[in-house]
């Protein structure tokens, strides 16, 4: 794949400059992503790219280092503004704090696309996502017909995420609509591993008879299943994260984890560069709905390995 990567201080570039494609591009697009360590967000880079070289567009990528790096992000924003790119994707790490950068956009006549995660505020074209609440809330509904009954815990996401804030929302709501499974402990890990690990053993210490979690991301699933394996405790408390990593795909058919949550990540990076071309093709008279939904599905283990056994294949899915 042609991509040019460069590595500063502060964010991590992967695009395709106008002189590594050896002429001028029909388009020039931007899109500020999260974190690229996360194997989500990375495949909402490649489905990007796959569709930039498809459509034979210049894309830039930017990421930040982490998930709640604001100042950062912002930054970045207002770097590719500077460049004068054609239209920019945004995947907020604060659904708030990113909202003077995009109205700054909107003074600017600069289309901005929300993707993955929305904003709390300012003009976007469209926000290109999973339903998170309604992704949240199969998740609790899945894990109440494991459980029967008893305590559950959700590890959330970033606090600032509309994201991770909507995840919330939807599990939050599947526990209370039943009596049976009670909500004992919902804390942030901030979609990160080692933090979703710490969380897992803090919650287990004050409710050893936990049944099951929700986590809002597989990084934090994964960190969950690291404490349950030093507690030699795997398949004792039913495990469901989200995003439908490879990772976390391959714990769920080994049984270590019971399910994950699929988005549709790549899809969502290609949506975004199709979307942008449809709207600059029409000279910016082309209008989308406010919320362009991707989809969402539950693989546990029964079904992957219910699917690959069909084919008698075992996944290599690292």
């Amino acid at each position: 794949m042609r991509r040019l990567l460069v590595l500063g201080s502060a964010a991590l570039l992967l695009g395709c400059l106008t002189a590594a494609w050896g002429g001028e591009r029909k388009y020039r697009l931007a899109l500020v992503l999260k974190s690229l360590t996360n194997p989500a967000i990375k495949n909402i880079a490649d489905g990007a790219q796959a569709e930039a070289d498809k459509y034979g567009v210049e894309l830039t990528i930017l990421s930040s280092q982490g998930f709640s790096a604001l100042e950062e992000q912002i930054n970045q924003v207002e770097d590719v503004m500077r460049r004068q790119v054609d239209v920019i994707g945004i995947q907020a790490v604060d659904s708030k704090g990113i909202i003077p950068v995009i109205e700054e956009a909107n003074a600017k006549n600069v289309p901005i696309i929300s993707v993955d995660t929305g904003a709390d505020g300012g003009k976007v074209l469209t926000y290109i996502s999973t339903d998170n609440r309604e992704a949240g809330q199969a998740a609790g509904e899945w894990l109440v017909r494991q459980v029967g009954e008893g305590k559950v815990a959700m590890i959330e996401g970033t606090p600032g995420s509309q994201q991770g804030r909507e995840r919330k929302e939807g599990f939050h709501a599947a526990i209370q609509a039943q009596a049976k499974v009670q909500l004992v402990s919902s804390i942030a890990a901030n979609f990160e591993r080692v933090k979703g690990m710490e969380i897992m053993e803090d919650i287990l210490t004050a409710n050893p008879d936990l049944k099951g979690v929700f986590c809002a991301n597989d990084e934090m699933a994964l960190g969950a299943l690291e404490t349950l394996r030093q507690r030699n405790a795997i398949g004792k408390v039913i495990v469901i994260g989200m995003n439908g990593a490879p990772d976390a795909l391959l714990a769920a058919y080994n049984g270590e984890i019971q399910a994950t949550v699929v988005q549709y990540t790549d899809f969502m990076g290609a949506s975004f560069v199709r979307l942008a071309v449809e709207y600059l093709d029409s000279k910016g008279s082309l209008a989308f709905p406010l919320f362009y939904n991707t989809g969402y599905g539950i693989a546990d283990t029964k079904f992957l390995r219910k699917m690959f056994g069909s084919f008698g294949l075992v996944p290599a899915l690292k």
